[in-house]
């Protein structure tokens, strides 16, 4: 579902993004982008399994890939500004799912395994309607 919001808000910056000027812009872009890839690496971390190397930059290339998607709408220096964005929101959703998975990585006490789970499943629920809000907002800020 938030891939499907991310291409309608990705479809608007095309069609529209000449209409209005580079702040409005870049800051629609620092948004969206930055909220995107943190969901996004949230999902990844908590889905796949984390015993394989891989998966562990899967979350920060996806990142890379959507700050790099919609920067590159806008002109050349605001380009690594997007990149920079979707970076840090890979990184900082693969940490919050690591943490999710495993509450000892940060010296939170471990009550049982249904908690555990229970928070995962809130996090996921609260990121999923952060990332509709969010989109939302940049949806409605873009009427003309």
């Amino acid at each position: 579902m938030n891939l499907i919001e991310l291409g309608f808000v990705y479809r608007i910056f095309k069609k529209k993004h000449l209409i209005f000027d580079d702040r409005f812009i870049k800051t629609m872009c620092m948004a969206i982008t930055m909220v995107s890839s943190f969901v996004f690496a949230i999902y990844l971390e908590l889905l796949l399994p984390s015993i394989e190397r891989i998966f562990y930059l899967l979350p920060i290339l996806t990142g890379l890939f959507v700050g790099w998607k919609f920067s590159a709408i806008m002109k050349a220096p605001a380009t690594l500004n997007g990149i920079y964005n979707g970076v840090m929101g890979g990184i900082m959703g693969t940490m919050l799912g690591a943490v999710l998975k495993n509450p000892a990585l940060c010296n939170i006490p471990i009550v049982s395994d249904t908690l555990i789970k229970t928070n995962m499943y809130y996090i996921a629920i609260f990121t999923a309607f952060l990332h509709a809000l969010i989109s939302h907002f940049i949806r409605y800020s873009f009427k003309v």
